[in-house]
């Protein structure tokens, strides 16, 4: 007996030796407490890289990771009130259809070769001509008819009409604009893009340990100023809890997505500071309102919707406490309705704040009785992430909607899960509670309210506000006379805001966590990591 057990104890420790081994070989090389070693910054966050190829992927999470490899033509400053050169340091409107860029000169990939007009006309063509499920971002340039390469360091971008908002859509505050190269392109394609960055930003891409670790170094050729630091590293890391907890210990150097629960720990611990921002992020609700093509015939979703009658709809918005939903997710940011979470200039003042919450549930109730419903049979289906803050939030809300005489039938799903089978392929039912973009971006704004493409299966299905055609084309196309398109612009939000397609909850802020080795202020309202942006106080 005595025999066997050492035995079984030798095998557990050449096994545990195994494993520390296996997991040494997943880890990178630098050691960031190394005195000797390169200077590293990590930077924890829930979601990793979709795709390397900024078109591939839109979430906002794995383009902040990419976007360190990439460089756009020109991008919102942080204070969000003017255009900044990038990689156009100029342009102008030659005449209301077209737009001419002047390119910088020098400017190299990583592999060493130069970018000129020819990578940029490229990468706008494969993003126009390629595939949507291929391309998520194929949508957002339908405004562009062609282009034309003037020479190597110019190019004209012509659209179909007017387009007042084209430099939201091609510039950093959009999702899916690095420009990629060329010649790359042409000898990895679509796969080789998807699985590593080849850009002319300020980071190389590395190594890529997918839900580990995403590794950039320093470019030492960038065009620009080359980082302080040598390395970059994101590490999606979904708990909150746990990001703090490697944000305390020390290993990681930037904490993003923290719960409120933890501000006063980590306001007490020594090393540490916490600190609240506001983001681009509004919550909505997302309500099917008809089925659509690609899902004809689908007998789960090619039915009729509770959430057709816009009365209902209305009860559900009455139904909810906008203050209390957002004080689960934090206590920080206002209620908002339509279509801009924090109104800039375009917004409607009435969509932001006190003004925005209508929460009413004898009304809910009486809305529900007008639609021909007895209390507890109005049946909605329901979507979310499992992930914090987004389950707790929809828990709440199905007991707010339950409340008022719904039957609510709630699923909450890993990341993963979500993305692929309902985000993705569309295939939510009632109503879809989502965080997106909006605040400050009025092309963000705008985003789904093409009649052409409203009802598509690239947009959650819903009817279209009466009169919303003419405000839309008003606001798209208005380029002369300004009042006019602020004036469509808050006409058109509050049309979406009765709509109630989307249901608008709240404004998110994000409790950020940094160690004192760092001097990092995130952006405002896009809250991208720009790791150039990224000062080293104690390397």
């Amino acid at each position: 007996m005595k025999g066997n057990a050492n035995l079984k104890w030798g095998l557990t420790v050449t096994l545990l030796l195994a494993l520390v081994l296996a997991l040494a070989a997943c880890a990178p090389d630098a050691d960031p407490a190394d005195p000797d070693g390169p200077v590293r910054v990590t930077v924890a966050q829930a979601e990793d890289v979709g795709s390397w190829d900024p078109p591939q992927d839109w979430g906002a999470q794995g383009e902040w990771i990419t976007q360190n490899a990439y460089d756009y033509l020109f991008f919102r400053s942080c204070d969000n009130t003017e255009w900044v050169p990038q990689l156009a340091k100029d342009w102008e409107n030659i005449d209301d259809l077209t737009w001419r860029f002047y390119l910088e000169e020098g400017v190299t990939f990583h592999d060493g070769t130069e970018l000129t007009a020819h990578d940029v006309k490229h990468f706008y063509r494969r993003v126009l001509e390629g595939p949507q499920e291929v391309y998520m971002v194929t949508n957002q340039y339908d405004f562009i008819d062609y282009m034309e390469v003037q020479d190597d360091y110019t190019i004209d971008f012509i659209t179909h009409e007017p387009h007042t908002l084209l430099e939201w859509q091609l510039s950093g505050a959009n999702t899916g604009a690095g420009i990629t190269s060329e010649a790359h392109f042409e000898e990895v394609g679509e796969e080789g893009y998807h699985r590593e960055a080849m850009g002319t930003g300020p980071f190389k891409f590395e190594e890529w340990v997918r839900d580990e670790h995403a590794l950039l170094k320093a470019n030492p050729d960038y065009w620009r100023d080359e980082p302080e630091f040598d390395e970059l590293m994101f590490r999606p890391i979904p708990e909150p809890s746990t990001r703090a907890a490697e944000l305390i210990a020390g290993d990681v150097d930037i904490a993003h997505g923290l719960v409120a629960q933890d501000h006063d720990r980590l306001q007490d611990t020594d090393g540490v500071r916490a600190e609240w921002h506001e983001s681009d992020r509004n919550w909505v609700l997302r309500p099917r309102m008809t089925v659509d093509d690609a899902h004809e015939g689908d007998p789960e979703l090619d039915r009729e919707y509770t959430t057709e009658d816009p009365r209902i709809r209305e009860a559900i918005e009455k139904a909810l406490d906008k203050y209390a939903l957002r004080d689960i997710a934090g206590g920080i940011g206002e209620p908002f309705r339509g279509t801009l979470s924090h109104p800039p200039e375009e917004g409607h003042p009435d969509n932001y704040g006190e003004s925005a919450c209508l929460y009413d549930p004898d009304r809910a109730q009486e809305l529900i009785e007008e639609a021909g419903y007895e209390p507890g049979e109005p049946h909605l289906v329901m979507h979310a992430f499992e992930r914090y803050p987004y389950g707790d939030v929809a828990e709440v809300i199905r007991s707010m909607l339950e409340d008022v005489g719904f039957d609510v039938d709630l699923t909450t799903l890993d990341e993963s899960t979500m993305r692929s089978e309902i985000y993705g392929p569309r295939r939510s039912e009632e109503l879809l509670l989502w965080a997106g973009i909006g605040i400050g971006n009025p092309y963000f704004g705008t985003f789904n309210l093409d009649k052409e493409t409203y009802e598509s299966q690239y947009s959650y299905s819903g009817g279209y506000p009466e009169n919303m055609e003419e405000a839309y084309e008003t606001v798209m196309t208005e380029v002369e006379d300004r009042d006019a398109y602020i004036e469509a612009f808050q006409r058109m939000d509050m049309m979406v805001a009765e709509d109630r397609n989307p249901i608008g909850l709240f404004q998110e802020s994000i409790l950020w966590g940094m160690t004192d080795r760092v001097d990092f202020a995130p952006r405002v309202p896009d809250a991208n990591i720009y790791g150039y942006k990224i000062d080293i106080v104690d390397p």
